[in-house]
């Protein structure tokens, strides 16, 4: 994911692993930020929409978890 703003939604759970790289993460019903890196990993709910800032070029794996 390049460098800038982004808001994403999901139907499933979403589990978000980054691989490398540095992002802050604004998570439905949270009022502030949280900083994730390289090797670290943040969930969000299913039906929920997210916000992104993206620090650097980070690499993820997202995994939609069907419950």
């Amino acid at each position: 994911m390049l460098p800038g703003e982004f808001e994403f939604g999901t139907a499933d759970k979403e589990l978000m692993e980054i691989l490398s790289g540095e992002l802050d993460v604004l998570l439905p019903g949270e009022t502030s930020w949280k900083s994730v890196k390289s090797g670290q990993s943040f969930e969000v709910a299913q039906n929920a929409k997210f916000k992104l800032k993206v620090k650097k070029l980070t690499d993820y794996c997202c995994s939609f978890i069907k419950g």
